[in-house]
């Protein structure tokens, strides 16, 4: 069984709501969600699954994660080469701008998490902010210094680097003390090993594995791919980029500042949560990442629900989705750099913006989720 339409869920009508109307709704659509029962795999529709599975595989996800360690070991090779004479402010300046360059590359490869990614941690590792800056303070010289244990989560990967690299004095304190560029060699070599591994076992094994579980059911591929897709886009875009910077995701309803992304870059933040939306859209549309614009468009969930015909869970809803992540793009582009400074002088646009944001998370968690009869496999536990 489908839920065809829940009119009170559409996205046109989310956007005009209060943030706290907003928050019910997706708490109530998300329990309706829960009680869809599983649609059948064999006749639900004719759609090619496996054409799908395979259209991700060789030309959506193991090409971002060979673009991203690509941009790693460019990095790498630019630190090390700072390393040699970290007076030089220009080698500085082209390691900042060769971080901003692996931060874009990392908003599409991170919504991969799910197989090898969840395995080793990939999120997690490369990405969770605010970094602790007392313990990367505490790490450098610290011989016996780990990269990979779970101690490690917020003081290692790209906020890290954005510390190293970013903070007030940056220059001065690298060239006054070798240690702490010693370790800004150590953090750029994990980050580089952590997106290596994670490709490299997509290329060795998980890819045939991947492309083989055709079904929608808890434990298939397209079941990973969807329930990290909701989940990337929900916890770490709508809520972690924007809803506790705003303060929309708080207890107290205050701006968090210091939990923007790339912090200490300072005028990163948009830019990076605009490529994560572009993301998103690369991915539901099934659009490889080549450069060449014909070669672009591929089998994507675009295409699934449209399969399900011309009713208002399927072509509808496709229609919906494509002009909510249209919205939602444009009303990024609202924001000004630093966030930082805009969450504290502009909280009424940010609400907004996260209105949009939200309208995105119902229409791809609830009803798209149900439309294609995938079960939601993890659970947000943070009451919004």
């Amino acid at each position: 069984m489908f839920i065809k339409q829940i009119p009170f869920l559409k996205a046109e009508r989310l956007t005009s709501r209060s943030a706290f109307n907003v928050l019910l709704t997706l708490v109530f659509s998300v329990t309706i969600a829960s009680c869809v029962p599983d649609v059948d795999d064999n006749n639900s529709t004719n759609f090619d699954r496996s054409e799908l599975l395979n259209n991700y595989s060789d030309n959506i996800v193991i090409p971002a994660y060979e673009e991203y360690v690509a941009s790693t070991n460019n990095l790498l090779t630019v630190i090390n080469d700072f390393a040699l004479s970290p007076a030089d402010n220009s080698k500085l300046l082209t390691c900042i701008e060769q971080l901003k360059i692996v931060s874009l590359k990392w908003q599409l490869a991170s919504l991969f998490d799910f197989g090898p990614a969840s395995d080793y941690a990939l999120l997690e590792f490369t990405n969770s902010y605010p970094t602790s800056t007392g313990d990367i303070e505490l790490s450098i010289g610290a011989e016996n210094w780990i990269a990979g244990q779970a101690s490690n989560i917020d003081n290692v990967g790209l906020p890290a680097l954005d510390y190293l690299l970013n903070e007030e004095g940056a220059m001065d304190k690298l060239n006054a003390n070798p240690a702490r560029v010693s370790h800004l060699v150590r953090q750029a070599e994990f980050l580089n090993e952590q997106g290596e591994l994670v490709l490299e076992t997509w290329q060795s094994s998980y890819q045939s594995n991947f492309v083989s579980m055709t079904g929608t059911e808890m434990g298939s591929s397209i079941g990973a791919i969807l329930n990290a897709f909701n989940r990337v886009f929900e916890a770490n875009i709508r809520k972690q980029k924007l809803g506790l910077p705003s303060g929309v995701s708080t207890f107290s309803g205050n701006p968090l500042p210091g939990h923007v992304e790339a912090k200490y870059a300072n005028y990163w933040s948009i830019d990076l949560l605009y490529e994560a939306l572009l993301s998103i859209e690369k991915v539901y549309m099934g659009n490889s990442s080549s450069s060449n614009p014909i070669d672009m468009e591929g089998v994507g969930f675009d295409d699934y629900l449209i399969s399900l015909g011309d009713e208002a869970f399927g072509q509808g809803l496709n229609n919906d989705i494509i002009a909510q992540i249209q919205s939602s793009k444009e009303a990024v582009l609202s924001l000004d750099d630093p966030l930082s400074e805009f969450v504290l002088t502009n909280q009424e646009t940010c609400l907004s913006v996260y209105s949009e944001l939200q309208a995105l998370v119902v229409l791809f968690k609830v009803d798209m989720m149900s439309s294609l009869g995938v079960l939601i496999t993890y659970q947000d536990n943070d009451g919004d």
